[in-house]
């Protein structure tokens, strides 16, 4: 923003307050006449007790459909719509729109809102939002907090009946800082499970341009009790902002729940309402701000002013706003009822043989491994990940992105329908990647659009290393899931039975087609370590990776998040999907304090030696997790006194580390000739040797005559 721009605001933002001003003196003028006239009225000689006002026996929340009887809210299916009204406006007028001598309330006219949704509650909730005259000591997060509270107890006995939220500008924002405080109390759990939908109407979740013109406002009105509690959080961008939609999407990607945000396409005209009319003018929440990547998007031929006010039925934004509100209503009862249960996700073949009992060779020749038997051993290999770790890949855009629709026209490529998440050896890849399938299983499992499927890659199992492998692991799993995609598959096994699926290119046609079927709704699909696979197969997954969906025709609801290093010959084809370094995610280097405090804490030694190790191994692990896992196993035997030295000498990252362990094991004598024979044939095989062939090459055996041993010793 120039000076001039500075300048502008400064006079209109004086304008403006002078104007409010004058406003709140003569309203306090009236408020003054009010309250002497009360004062006569109750010093009357009958001493009669003057009737509460309206406005003082108005609870936060009320009903607005249906009427307020028992039976009624028995009979609700939604036990409740909230509407949250925006930043300075009130509960009463916010949703209704002015047609002459009509007032229209979308949410209690029997012919717009109750006459789609006719099984749910319609409620308002009221909260202290005035900021410019007489405001509240108040700021974003009580009122959050407020609302959780109050919605509380005014569930009490049914918290179990699904909710929808719908939010007006700040009232999202509301709604948001609700949302996340409700997960922080395992009081308020059962509100977070139950939130079936969320909708946001003009909702700042970036904050607002006209931030500053707001905060100014409420600095100059000072003597009209303004206050800046509120406007001073809304800036344009502000990281506060940021970290608070970071931690919504976190939330909402893991329970799934449904979210439709809806942005403006006019500008408002404040000016209008002071009598100057086109001077203070403008888009006070533009589609970035009010938009969610990767969330449901809908933009509203509407003003900020508007955008939650709707003339009738056949208003064009009430048409749509409805038809969202209606279908989140339509699936809640299903929602609920599913997180409840935490049913996990089907991965045996019970489902598709109920469902066509001639299918048993099929599957049976379409298996090549179990997905999930190779996850629980590579969760043994790598052990437990470290509390709290991880989980900050659910928040990022990148990955929100990834797991919403596709906003792209069909003239354009899909660049999010591919996530590409790379990083050097060591770096957490794989555990990352276990955590996304454990965490986006237990969300799908709660609805019926979205399904998970999973093949970690690794170069030790000819069953994991090779193109058509991936596609037979991915497609058993999607089968399992939906046994109906068998239509897919047995027309072509019954021509070709288990030749059908060592072809690639056939097999890759049957899998995106079945992938595509939008009868089973959205397919996510991991490949982990694609780097383990064969040379050949990696070129070969790559290219039709590239060909199915960097293209305008590429089935719109197919996801594919792919883990790797950062190879030249996969950059080649993935770099033209979005793809993350993930040393770029500043989280990580939490995830690598976390994962350090957890290993140190495990030595036995004093806390004061605990704490210099920590700070070593900060500074020597280079962002590097392996690094960690190595130096403090090396720890476990050396004694307290040498801790610290030990430590010292080892380099910094993981390359260094290994050619220093690597000597120190050749100054050993009696190792030598061992080394230089392992040496030998991992130079010379043509691919990586798992542990057990390495030790039956080299004939390392610890004794010849002890069978126990000998198996013991090559697992």
């Amino acid at each position: 923003m120039d000076w001039a721009q500075r300048w502008l605001l400064a006079f209109l933002a004086s304008v403006a307050a002078t104007v409010y001003w004058l406003l709140a003196a003569r309203a306090r003028s009236a408020a003054k006449s009010r309250r002497q006239s009360q004062v006569a009225q109750d010093h009357r000689p009958d001493h009669s007790v003057p009737e509460r006002t309206e406005d003082q026996t108005r609870k936060r929340l009320t009903i607005v459909y249906p009427e307020q009887t028992r039976d009624a809210a028995d009979d609700a299916e939604v036990d409740s719509i909230v509407a949250v009204h925006g930043l300075g406006l009130d509960a009463d007028w916010s949703w209704i729109c002015k047609d002459g001598e009509k007032h229209i309330n979308w949410l209690r006219d029997p012919d717009m809102l109750p006459a789609q949704v006719p099984k749910a509650r319609i409620i308002v909730y009221r909260y202290e939002s005035t900021w410019h005259v007489d405001a509240p000591k108040t700021r974003l997060q009580l009122c959050g907090e407020e609302l959780v509270h109050s919605l509380h107890a005014f569930r009490a006995g049914r918290p179990s009946r699904p909710l929808v939220f719908v939010g007006h500008s700040l009232g999202g924002n509301v709604i948001v800082q609700a949302f996340l405080y409700a997960n922080d109390d395992s009081k308020y759990e059962s509100l977070v499970k139950t939130t079936v939908g969320l909708v946001f109407l003009g909702t700042p979740f970036r904050g607002s341009k006209w931030q500053p013109l707001a905060d100014a406002l409420a600095q100059l009105m000072g003597p009209a009790c303004s206050h800046r509690g509120i406007t001073r959080e809304l800036g344009f961008d502000e990281p506060a902002l940021r970290d608070r939609v970071h931690r919504f999407c976190k939330l909402r990607n893991k329970l799934s729940t449904a979210v439709a945000c809806f942005s403006e396409l006019h500008e408002t005209d404040y000016g209008r309402r002071l009598g100057i009319a086109g001077v203070v003018k403008g888009m006070v929440v533009d589609e970035k701000s009010a938009c969610i990547p990767g969330l449901d998007r809908y933009a509203l031929d509407k003003d900020h002013l508007k955008i939650n006010k709707y003339y009738g039925p056949t208003d064009p934004a009430f048409e749509r706003v409805s038809e969202v509100i209606s279908e989140m209503c339509r699936r809640a009862n299903d929602v609920v009822r599913r997180r409840f249960e935490r049913r996990e996700i089907i991965t045996g073949n019970h489902a598709a043989l109920k469902y066509n009992p001639k299918a048993e060779a099929c599957l049976h020749d379409l298996f090549v491994t179990d997905a999930l038997e190779d996850k629980k051993a590579l969760k043994r290999k790598k052990g437990d990940r470290a509390a709290g770790t991880c989980e900050w890949i659910l928040g990022t855009d990148d990955l929100t992105a990834w797991l919403g629709p596709s906003h792209n026209q069909n003239s354009e490529i899909h660049t999010t329908q591919v996530l590409w998440l790379h990083g050097n050896p060591g770096t957490g890849k794989s555990t990352l990647a276990i955590f996304l399938t454990d965490a986006l299983s237990t969300g799908f499992s709660a609805t019926d659009g979205n399904t998970l499927a999973y093949f970690f890659c690794d170069s030790a199992f000819d069953t994991r290393r090779t193109a058509t492998s991936v596609v037979r692991g991915l497609l058993l799993q999607l089968i399992q899931q939906h046994p109906s995609l068998l239509s897919y598959v047995l027309p072509k096994y019954n021509e070709r039975k288990a030749k059908l699926f060592e072809s690639f290119d056939t097999l890759w046609t049957i899998f995106v087609s079945a992938a595509a079927d939008r009868n089973t709704g959205r397919k996510y699909c991991i490949i982990d370590a694609l780097d383990e696979c064969d040379d050949e197969s990696q070129r070969t997954l790559l290219r039709q990776l590239q060909k199915t969906f960097y293209s305008s025709n590429a089935p719109p609801n197919i996801r594919i998040l792919v883990t790797s290093r950062p190879c030249p010959e996969i950059r080649k084809y993935l770099e033209i999907f979005t793809h993350k370094d993930l040393a770029s995610f500043s989280y990580v280097k939490r995830d690598i304090n976390q994962c350090i405090k957890e290993r140190v804490t495990q030595l036995k030694y004093t806390d004061k030696i605990k704490g210099r190790l920590t700070e070593i191994i900060k500074d020597k692990a280079e962002g590097t997790f392996l690094w960690v896992g190595i130096a403090c196993s090396e720890l476990e035997n050396t004694p307290s006194r040498d801790a610290t030295s030990c430590l010292e000498a080892m380099p910094s990252g993981l390359h260094a580390l290994y050619e220093t362990l690597f000597s120190a094991a050749l100054e050993k004598e009696r190792e030598k000739g061992t080394i230089r024979l392992v040496l030998g044939f991992v130079a010379v095989s043509q691919r990586p040797l798992n542990l057990l062939e390495l030790s039956e090459a080299c004939r390392l055996r610890r004794n010849e005559d002890d069978t126990e041993t000998h198996a013991q010793f090559m697992r």
